[in-house]
């Protein structure tokens, strides 16, 4: 592992971007600790909120389904790329970590697109879900077609969680040839199996609860798209693991979920990776083990950067210096720099 460290609250790994400026990171002393960086937006919404209007679009997957998304025009739209938010496990365009984000690339002139993915938000009416994290066919589907359509100035990708792993899986198969111009991951897994253990783990439980009764709920809101067999399957799994078991893999034509998370864990495509990528990380993430990063090789004649914070949860990152969270203005920097 190369790595570069410093005072300002974070270490850097792999490709060390010359010139850019990281702001320092200093955690809110008011929501110190893995768990309440992680609910601090479930607990009190996001720092920043977006305004009504947005336009609704959709994204043709074949065989009369789509996915739907809500996209911000910018007056810069012309000047700056498209940035495609991609949410997390049981989330969707609503979720407050992609509200967050969204409304904060907006205020710093970039045209926004919140994607839902198949079964998730309005997608549900239009899509055979539930998606899994590695279903990079649909994001594939929908970054063509944006790149038809005069959202920005080229496409830039933002995964926030497991919506990170598809984006990296993603990324991956493409290599070079991405039409992608830059992405950002926030608290991504690398490693699915990994992910799974962690967060069945007892202490955990509150989040293993939360996440499970969203993936029900994905299945309820397309029940018309599933026999009653894996229905009942759904309703009837007590974990995640049995859910992803009986009801994702199957849904999506794999064996099990073991099948699953050895196919489409980040962590054999990210290596691949050849358009400018940031991956951001807390060490104290409750949900992903850090140990899936800094056991890995990060080269700094790759295309990917690493910034790992000793605090911030999971996709938290509250600061004690500014409302805005920290990945988020992170991730203008970095954009502003290598574009």
């Amino acid at each position: 592992m190369i790595a570069k460290k410093n005072k300002s609250g974070f270490q850097q790994f792999g490709r060390i971007v010359p010139g850019l400026q990281i702001p320092e990171f200093k955690c809110g002393l008011k929501w110190r600790g893995a768990d309440l960086q992680t609910m601090r937006n479930m607990i009190v919404g996001p720092a920043a909120s977006l305004g009504p209007d947005f336009e609704r679009v959709n994204f043709d997957l074949g065989a009369g389904k789509s996915l739907a998304a809500a996209y911000h025009p910018s007056s810069r739209s012309g000047i700056l790329p498209l940035i495609v938010i991609i949410h997390g496990m049981a989330g969707d365009e609503q979720s407050p970590n992609v509200v967050s984000s969204a409304a904060y690339f907006g205020a710093c002139g970039y045209p926004v697109l919140r994607l839902n993915l198949r079964g998730a938000g309005p997608s549900a009416k239009t899509s055979v879900g539930p998606y899994h994290g590695g279903l990079t066919e649909d994001l594939e589907k929908v970054i063509d077609q944006i790149s038809t359509r005069d959202y920005g100035a080229g496409i830039v990708l933002y995964g926030i969680s497991l919506g990170g792993n598809m984006m990296l899986k993603y990324l991956g198969e493409r290599g070079s040839d991405a039409p992608v111009r830059a992405a950002v991951a926030v608290s991504a897994p690398l490693n699915l199996k990994a992910v799974q253990l962690r967060i069945m783990a007892p202490r955990n439980r509150m989040y293993h609860n939360y996440l499970l009764l969203g993936m029900k709920n994905y299945i309820r809101q397309t029940k018309e798209h599933h026999d009653q067999g894996l229905l009942d399957k759904a309703q009837a799994a007590k974990s995640l693991f049995e859910f992803d078991d009986h009801v994702t893999a199957p849904a999506n034509g794999m064996a099990g979920a073991e099948e699953y998370y050895r196919l489409h864990s980040a962590k054999g495509f990210v290596d691949h990776i050849g358009v400018p990528t940031l991956l951001i990380h807390a060490r104290n993430d409750p949900w992903i083990p850090v140990a899936d990063f800094e056991e890995r090789e990060w080269h700094v004649d790759g295309a990917v950067s690493l910034l790992i914070t000793d605090d911030g949860g999971h996709v938290g990152f509250h600061a004690r210096d500014h409302k805005i969270p920290w990945q988020e203005r992170v991730a203008v920097q970095y954009l502003g720099h290598v574009l």
